[in-house]
């Protein structure tokens, strides 16, 4: 598996993990009437502190089993994989990003739109990470 992989695979799995917990709890205070509060805000860096974290971690361990893998640049399938996944993801933002706004005329409030461009935003780099392991597994090259 080529090292670029495993880093997209890291990358989903702390994608999905640290931000599923994250909106789950938002969920879950809206659904029982509280909405969010100051302390969602702060979970927010939180949940981007704890990514972070797991993602270096991670790399190092990985880099650290493979350092050949892990010195070596980017060739041209890499460059390929990294611009077709980036054209799935851009059009997955940038729905997200119109459907969040088009949600004011339903009654969203600014903090929910907040919210909703932060759940956007995950949601395109979990597509765009992805799309990098469709690539890698399916041998297309973007």
């Amino acid at each position: 598996m080529p090292f670029k992989e495993k880093i997209a695979w890291i990358s989903v799995i702390t994608t999905l993990a640290v931000w599923g917990i994250y909106f789950a709890f938002l969920l879950s205070a809206v659904a029982s009437g509280r909405g969010p509060d100051h302390g969602h805000m702060i979970g927010f860096f939180g949940a981007v502190v704890i990514q972070v974290l797991l993602i270096i971690v991670a790399s190092v361990i990985t880099a650290a089993t493979a350092p050949k893998d892990a010195s070596a640049g980017s060739d041209e399938r890499d460059k390929a994989i990294a611009r077709g996944s980036s054209a799935i993801a851009y059009p997955v933002l940038l729905s997200g990003v119109v459907l969040v706004a088009a949600s004011m005329h339903l009654g969203l409030t600014a903090p929910g739109m907040a919210y909703g461009i932060m759940a956007a935003i995950v949601i395109a780099e979990v597509v765009h990470y992805g799309a990098q392991i469709v690539f890698y597994r399916s041998g297309r090259h973007g």
